[in-house]
C-alpha cells in the first residue's frame, strides 16, 4: 500500500499563507460588495463628495480585479497550482548522495527567468522536448524522503542548435553531479594515483602521446618525421591506437612501423586501446590516463610544433602549475558552442560560470603524477554514459573537459594568454583560414593545428559537383597554392593573421565561412574574409618566419606515408 505523501514544514508554513491570502481576497471581495450595495440603496446617508469619492474608490479596485490580468493569472496560481510550487527548492550542491529521483515534469515559468511565475499552459511532460527560447525547470521527486528540487533551470536565451532537452534525463542529470562528486574525493584520497607513475625509469619521465587512426596515418607520420628530422626533438613518443580500427584498413600502421624501426633519433611505441568506450575524442582521455609518461605533451595528429617542443617542459608557467592548457577561438562573447553565463553546463558542473576563454585540446601539457585528481574526474566526464555533454549538447568532445575539470577540483594551471592566431591563403582581398596557430607563454607561435584540410598524401578530389565548377569561374574564391613540386597536399599556409595585444578580447571575433577551392570544392574557413583588415588583428606572410618551410617538409612526409601504405598494400594483395 502507498503511503500518503509527507508534507514537509516548507510546504505546511506556504499551504498556510496561501489559505490566509485567499481569505484576505475574499474578505475584500465582499466588503467592497457590501459598501457598493449600501451606497447604492441610500445615497442621501452620505452627502456629494464623500458619496462619489466611496463610490470612486470601489469602482477602481473593481476595475482594477478585472483587468489586470497578470495579477489575476498569479492569483490562479497560487489557489489552482500551490500543490505544484509548494516545497520545489534547488537541488543541493556538492553532495555526494546519489538519489531516487522521478521525473515530474517540466514547469514553464514567465519573464525569461526559471524564478518567474509559473505559466501553466506551457508545461510540458517528461518526455516532450522543451522548445528554444522556453523558460523554466525540470520538476523532479525523491522517492524515498518526498523532497521536489528544481533540475536543469533554463532561461529563454539562445542554446546550441539541435540541443534537444527533455525532462526525462533531469534525474540523471542531477545524479551525474553527485556521481562526479565520489569520483573526485576517490581521487583525492591519500595514495591514489593513475597507472604507471610510480615508475623509476628516468626515459619515461617526458614524452609526447598521440592517438591514430586511419584517416589520420599520413599526418601522424608527417608530424613524426617534423619533431624528427626537421625540429630535432627526441622526446619518446607514444602511439595510441585501437587495433580493430586499424586492422580494417591493410597496411594502414606501414608508415608508422617504417618510422618506429629506427631508433637512434628518439624511440616511438605503440599502445593498444582496448576499452570498448574509448572511442572518437575519449581515446585522448584514455590515453594520457594511461601513459607509461609522468609528464605528457598530448599532440593531435595534425598538429605539428613550429619549433622542438622540449623546452616547454621546463617553462616556468609549466613548473609551478603542472598543466598547461590553451585557448580556444571562442569566449562568452562570442561562441558557437554556447558556453556561457546561461549554459546548463555549469548546472551540470556543479559549479558557477567562469568568464574565459574556451579551451582548445589539440595540445595538453599536463604533470599526470601531479595532477592524478583532475585527471580522473576528466575521465569521468568523458566516459560517463549517457554522456550529457554530449547529449544535451553543451560542449563539443573532450575540448573543454580538461579546463572543467582543474576548475572544479581548484588544481592549478596556466592557460595561454596570447589568443589563437589564424594561418592560411591571402587571396586579393580574401582570407580562408585553415590553421589554428598556438603560442608559447612567452607569446611565440609554437603549434601549427591544421584542422581544416589535413594531409593525406593522396590528390585531393577535384572532379567534384558541376555547380561548383561553375561557380568557380565566376566568384572570388578561395585556391590553395599548387607548387610546382608535385605534393599532392596543397600548399595553405601563406599568411598568419594575430590577435593585437593591445584590444580589448571583446574585439576577438573569429567568424566561420565557407570558400570554394579547386582541390576540396566547399572549404570551411575561419577568420573571416577580411580579417586581415580587421583594425584589431594584423597579418604577417609566412615567408617572415623561421618555420616558413615547415608546411613543404610536412607535405613531403605525408606523400611518403601514402606511399609505403599503397606498397604494402599491393605486397599483400600480390
Amino acid at each position: 500500500m502507498m503511503e500518503p505523501r509527507r508534507e514537509s514544514k516548507v510546504t505546511r508554513v506556504l499551504r498556510w499563507q496561501h489559505a490566509l491570502l485567499g481569505v484576505l481576497l475574499l474578505s475584500s471581495l465582499l466588503y467592497a460588495g457590501l459598501m457598493l450595495s449600501w451606497t447604492l440603496r441610500d445615497p442621501d446617508t452620505m452627502q456629494g463628495r464623500a458619496t462619489a469619492s466611496i463610490f470612486q474608490h470601489n469602482k477602481q479596485w473593481i476595475d482594477i480585479s478585472r483587468n489586470d490580468s497578470d495579477l489575476q493569472a498569479s492569483v490562479d496560481n497560487l489557489l489552482q497550482d500551490s500543490a505544484e510550487q509548494n516545497g520545489v527548492v534547488d537541488y543541493p550542491s556538492n553532495i555526494s548522495q546519489v538519489r531516487r529521483l522521478k521525473c515530474i515534469g517540466w514547469r514553464a515559468t514567465s519573464g525569461c527567468s526559471p524564478s518567474g511565475s509559473r505559466v501553466l499552459e506551457s508545461d510540458q511532460d517528461c518526455n516532450s522536448t522543451i522548445p528554444q527560447g522556453t523558460a523554466g525547470y525540470c520538476e523532479v521527486e525523491d522517492l524515498d524522503s518526498h523532497e521536489r528540487f528544481m533540475i536543469m533551470k533554463r532561461t529563454c536565451a539562445e542554446a546550441y542548435r539541435g540541443a534537444s532537452i527533455r525532462c526525462n534525463d533531469a534525474p540523471g542529470f542531477a545524479n551525474f553531479r553527485a556521481k562526479a562528486q565520489i569520483a573526485a574525493d576517490k581521487a583525492l584520497e591519500p595514495g591514489y594515483a593513475l597507472p604507471n607513475t610510480n615508475r623509476t625509469d628516468p626515459k619515461l619521465r617526458q614524452g609526447i602521446v598521440m592517438v591514430v587512426y586511419p584517416k589520420l596515418v599520413a599526418s601522424t607520420y608527417a608530424t613524426v618525421r617534423a619533431l624528427r628530422e626537421v625540429l630535432g626533438c627526441s622526446l619518446p613518443i607514444e602511439i595510441w591506437l585501437r587495433p580493430d580500427e586499424m586492422n580494417k584498413v591493410p597496411g594502414a600502421l606501414e608508415p608508422l612501423w617504417d618510422l618506429a624501426r629506427n631508433k637512434s633519433k628518439g624511440e616511438i611505441t605503440f599502445q593498444a586501446i582496448r576499452h570498448q568506450n574509448a572511442l572518437r575524442f575519449n581515446c585522448k582521455v584514455y590515453a594520457i590516463y594511461h601513459s607509461k609518461f609522468e609528464q605528457v605533451l598530448f599532440l593531435d595528429a595534425d598538429n605539428v610544433p613550429a619549433r622542438d617542443p622540449s623546452y616547454l617542459f621546463t617553462a616556468p608557467e609549466f613548473v609551478k602549475t603542472g598543466a598547461v592548457f590553451w585557448p580556444d577561438f571562442w569566449h562568452p562573447d562570442q561562441t558557437i558552442f554556447f558556453i556561457n553565463p546561461t549554459s546548463l553546463v555549469w548546472q551540470l558542473l556543479d559549479m558557477p560560470f567562469v568568464d574565459m576563454f574556451e579551451q582548445e585540446s589539440g595540445q595538453l601539457l599536463i604533470d599526470r603524477k601531479r595532477h592524478a585528481a583532475p585527471l580522473a574526474l576528466v575521465t569521468f566526464y568523458a566516459f560517463h554514459q549517457p554522456n550529457y555533454f554530449n547529449r544535451l549538447k553543451l560542449a563539443w568532445g573532450d575540448k573543454d573537459l580538461f579546463r572543467f575539470a582543474w576548475l572544479k577540483l581548484g588544481a592549478s594551471f596556466h592557460m595561454i594568454e596570447t589568443p589563437p592566431a589564424v594561418a592560411g591563403e591571402l587571396k586579393g582581398n580574401l582570407f580562408c583560414g585553415m590553421t589554428m596557430a598556438q603560442h608559447d607563454p612567452s607569446g611565440d607561435v609554437i603549434f601549427l593545428h591544421r584542422n581544416q584540410l589535413k594531409l593525406t598524401g593522396e590528390a585531393k578530389l577535384q572532379d567534384f559537383d558541376i555547380r561548383l565548377k561553375k561557380a568557380l569561374s565566376t566568384a572570388n574564391t578561395i585556391q590553395a597554392n599548387f607548387e610546382d613540386d608535385e605534393y599532392p597536399d596543397p600548399a595553405i599556409w601563406t599568411h598568419l593573421v594575430s590577435f593585437r595585444g593591445t584590444s580589448p578580447r571583446s574585439e576577438y571575433l573569429i567568424e566561420k565561412h565557407a570558400s570554394i577551392n579547386k582541390f576540396t570544392g566547399i572549404q570551411r574557413c575561419f577568420g573571416g574574409r577580411e580579417l586581415h583588415k580587421n583594425p584589431h588583428f594584423y597579418a604577417q606572410e609566412f615567408t617572415d618566419f623561421s618555420f616558413t618551410g615547415l608546411e613543404s617538409h610536412l607535405r613531403r612526409f605525408a606523400m611518403k606515408a601514402a606511399q609505403l601504405r599503397q606498397r604494402k598494400t599491393s605486397q599483400t594483395t600480390t
